[in-house]
């Protein structure tokens, strides 16, 4: 059996918190490789299964990735399959996780050539720092925080994100700078492990500087982390990572479902990455 652990030229080796992925599919005695998704020489009629992990540029070419994932998904067997790449990788699948009652951050969403008086709106809604994300975008590439002064700033770079696709706007969570982000990780469906995260940008204070493991103790909140995975299509998807932060009102909030590329800190749980060859294994 012939696995692509799948990656950009980038990270030609995967990133070091994903590789362990190779070495345990090796350990079960099958055939694990890191492959640059877009490499031409690749045959993928002659692979038996492509994972898709760290093509952190898919983003930047995202029709050129869909359009490769339809193809490799028509030869292969791909995880996660083609039409979950196609939801996750614009984050207006956001608006469907709120319509079926899922907490989610507070949103406005401008459309592409839109405008937004990000000033008037934080005004209405009692925030004094806000958010602009594209909804195509990964890593906090193109994301900005305005706080009370700058607000008026804010709808400027609304105005010029929104000439290249959808804008969102969000209230800036202040439990960024103390509590993190917290990522949960499920494996066909099944909870793996748990991950506290900085603020993926730079720029926003933290409270601690790197990822690290523990162990939920809020069963609301891993309630709210497996119903979205349930929304998301749950045992369907080889891997998932429900990202979730608490808002300024003490809340659990979804932030994003990552079933596309994610990080999933293989190295900070021991067992993890046999879980996720054997998940992997059990669907071959």
């Amino acid at each position: 059996m012939d696995i692509a652990v799948l990656t950009y030229k980038g990270l030609p080796q995967l990133f070091p918190l994903d590789a362990p992925i190779v070495p345990a599919l090796q350990a079960l005695g099958v055939q694990a490789r890191a492959v640059i998704w877009d490499d031409p020489s690749v045959d993928w009629s002659r692979v038996d299964a492509a994972v898709v992990r760290n093509v952190w540029d898919s983003h930047l070419r995202r029709d050129e990735f869909l359009a490769w994932a339809d193809r490799v998904g028509s030869v292969t067997r791909l995880f996660n399959p083609p039409d979950v790449l196609r939801w996750n990788t614009h984050k207006g699948y956001l608006k469907q996780m709120e319509a079926q009652g899922l907490p989610l951050t507070p949103t406005v969403w401008v459309a592409p050539g839109g405008t937004l008086d990000v000033e008037q709106v934080a005004r209405e809604r009692g925030w004094s720092a806000v958010v602009l994300k594209p909804a195509v975008a990964a890593g906090g590439l193109k994301v900005f925080i305005f706080r009370e002064g700058t607000l008026r700033d804010a709808s400027a770079k609304v105005a010029e994100l929104a000439k290249e696709g959808d804008v969102m706007v969000q209230p800036y969570l202040a439990s960024f700078e103390t509590e993190g982000e917290r990522s949960y990780i499920f494996f066909n469906g099944v909870f793996s492990h748990a991950v506290r995260r900085p603020p993926t940008l730079e720029s926003a204070p933290r409270g601690f500087a790197q990822p690290h493991a523990f162990t939920p103790d809020d069963p609301a909140e891993r309630r709210v982390a497996e119903a979205v995975l349930e929304a998301s299509g749950g045992a369907r998807l080889l891997y998932a990572r429900v990202d979730v932060a608490t808002d300024n009102a003490g809340r659990t909030r979804l932030q994003e479902v990552e079933v596309t590329e994610p990080c999933l800190f293989l190295t900070l749980d021991a067992a993890a990455p046999e879980r996720l060859a054997r998940a992997l294994l059990a669907r071959l």
